[in-house]
């Protein structure tokens, strides 16, 4: 009787570890079996913040009113358009374009911008950006429709107005939540950073490059 038990031990020691294996290879299976079409195409809804209101003074005074803006009115609703391929389903390479709210910046009548301008004291601008990133994703155990993400990567930032068109490349940082509702279709709750840029002169202004804030909202068809 003993040596049966001493056998039996040795069996459940010796083929445990391989019903464990066994166990986990099947979930993994079934994880990849339902993120089975890497590709995916979608549209981006949210909030951005532009960050122009960096450049007023924390407190009014009167020399730096005739430098820097005195009131902006921006940040609202951004929407785009997003793309990319899940080499499995734990790691994504991704392209977006971003179309943030618009900025109205205001300056005070007596200030360089409006002598520079012909009296004019505010103008409008526009900031888009296109990115690639890496995502690094986590299945939720329990429930593999879940993905929890963080993302880094590049965005080329993009202000328009009348006194700068240009382009710049930033770090682009991000965290959400996935949700696949079929094999076809996913949704997706996520957060973004992407940096500016801010120089020290007379009228900063002219070469300031917004930073970038968002909160979105995401479906896309997989393919």
């Amino acid at each position: 009787m003993k040596y049966k038990n001493l056998l039996l031990c040795f069996v459940l020691i010796l083929f445990s570890p391989m019903h464990y294996a066994l166990t986990l290879h099947e979930a993994s299976q079934q994880v990849a079996n339902k993120y089975r079409y890497p590709g995916y195409l979608g549209v981006t809804y949210g909030y951005g913040a532009t960050t122009w209101g960096y450049l007023i003074p924390p407190e009014e005074n009167a020399a730096m009113n005739l430098s820097t803006p005195v009131e902006v009115s921006e940040n609202g609703s951004l929407w785009g358009l997003f793309g990319g391929y899940e080499f499995n389903p734990f790691f994504a390479l991704e392209a977006a374009y971003m179309h943030y709210p618009r900025a109205n910046v205001y300056f005070d009548p007596y200030s360089i911008f409006t002598y520079d301008n012909d009296g004019l004291t505010g103008f409008v601008t526009h900031t888009q950006s296109v990115s690639l990133i890496g995502k690094f994703m986590i299945v939720v155990p329990k429930n593999n429709n879940f993905r929890i993400y963080s993302s880094v990567g590049a965005a080329g930032v993009h202000r328009d107005d009348i006194m700068l068109n240009q382009w710049q490349l930033s770090p682009k940082f991000g965290v959400g939540l996935v949700y696949l509702i079929t094999p076809h279709i996913m949704t997706e709750l996520g957060i973004e950073y992407v940096a500016g840029a801010a120089v020290s002169e007379l009228n900063p202004a002219e070469s300031f490059i917004p930073f970038l804030y968002s909160g979105f909202v995401r479906l896309a068809m997989r393919l």
